[in-house]
C-alpha cells in the first residue's frame, strides 16, 4: 500500500498544493489520506488513483469551505516549495503565475479545472469525483477557462534567453545598479510583496518599470548589505533565496517569471510561516 501511495504522491501534493496554494496544507492532506488509505484493501479498490485524487479533492474542498470567510492581511501568495523536502514535485507544474490565475476560480471551479487540465480526467471521471452531474461539469470548466485566459497568444522564451535574462536581474539587484535593472524589467512589470501582517512588504501591487526600479533600489539600499542571496529554481521559476547575515535564517524569498523582453512579475514572500 505504502509503495502504492508514494508512486502517486507528486500529482497528489501537486492537486492539493494548486487547491490549496499552502505547503503545509497539501502536506497535512495527503499524511491524513495516506492514513486512511493503507487501512483499506487494496483488492477492493479498483482504481487506487482515482480513489486517492478523490480523497485528497475532497479534503481540499472541505478546508476551503473552513476558511472561506479568513481574511489575509495583505497580498496573499502561495507558500514557495524552496525546501529540499520538496524536489519531488519541482517537475510538476506548480509556477506562482498559475497558481495565482487558480485563485481567482471558486473552489469548484479550481476543482473541475485541474482535475481537466492537470489530471485531464474525462467529465464522467470529474462527475464522479465531485458528485456532480457531467453537464453541471462541463459548464463549471468552461467558466474557469473563461476566467484564467486573457485572450492573448504569449510568446515563451528558450531556456538560455530566460536564463540570460535572469542572470543579469540578479547582477543587477545585488550590485544596486539601475541602468541594468532598468533594461532587465519590462514596461508593464508587477511587483508583488507577501508579508502575512508579520514582516514588512507592500500592501499593494507595484506596477510598471518606474515603480518598479525605485522599490527594488529602495529594498537594496535598505537591506542589500544585510543579506546574502543564493540563485535557485523554485516552483519551476528561478528565484533567489535571501539569507539573513546575523541569523543565517530565510528572510526572503524572490520568484521571477521571465519573458522573452524582460522581467515580467517578481513574486517577494516574506510571512515568516511562509518559509517554513
Amino acid at each position: 500500500m505504502e509503495n502504492s501511495f508514494e508512486t502517486y504522491k507528486p500529482r497528489l501534493f501537486a492537486v492539493a498544493y494548486k487547491m490549496t496554494k499552502n505547503a503545509m496544507d497539501a502536506e497535512d492532506i495527503l499524511h491524513d489520506v495516506y492514513l486512511s488509505f493503507v487501512k483499506q484493501d487494496i483488492t477492493m479498490i479498483a482504481n487506487p488513483e482515482h480513489y486517492l485524487v478523490k480523497a485528497v479533492m475532497h479534503r481540499c474542498l472541505s478546508l476551503l469551505e473552513m476558511r472561506k470567510r479568513f481574511v489575509y492581511p495583505g497580498i496573499d501568495l502561495p507558500t514557495p516549495l524552496y525546501q529540499e523536502r520538496f524536489v519531488y514535485v519541482q517537475d510538476q507544474d506548480i509556477s506562482f503565475a498559475l497558481l495565482l490565475l487558480l485563485q481567482k476560480l471558486n473552489p469548484q471551479e479550481r476543482a473541475v479545472f485541474i482535475l481537466r487540465e492537470t489530471l485531464d480526467y474525462a467529465y464522467e471521471e470529474i462527475a464522479e469525483v465531485l458528485s456532480l452531474g457531467q453537464d453541471n461539469c462541463r459548464q463549471l470548466f468552461h467558466r474557469a477557462k473563461e476566467k484564467v485566459t486573457d485572450g492573448r497568444v504569449k510568446y515563451i522564451p528558450s531556456e538560455e534567453q530566460r536564463s540570460t535574462l535572469f542572470s543579469a536581474f540578479v547582477k543587477a539587484c545585488t550590485s544596486g545598479d539601475v541602468e541594468q535593472l532598468m533594461a532587465c524589467l519590462k514596461e508593464d512589470i508587477a511587483i508583488y510583496s507577501d508579508g502575512g501582517g508579520r514582516a514588512t512588504a507592500a500592501r499593494w501591487p507595484v506596477l510598471g518599470r518606474a515603480d518598479a526600479i525605485t522599490f527594488l533600489n529602495g529594498l537594496y539600499t535598505k537591506r542589500g548589505a544585510e543579506l546574502l542571496f543564493e540563485v535557485k529554481m523554485i516552483n519551476g521559476e528561478y528565484g533567489i533565496i535571501c539569507y539573513d547575515k546575523t541569523t543565517g535564517a530565510v528572510d526572503t524569498l524572490m520568484i521571477c517569471s521571465v519573458g522573452a523582453d524582460g522581467i515580467e512579475t517578481v513574486y517577494f514572500v516574506r510571512n515568516p510561516d511562509k518559509l517554513r
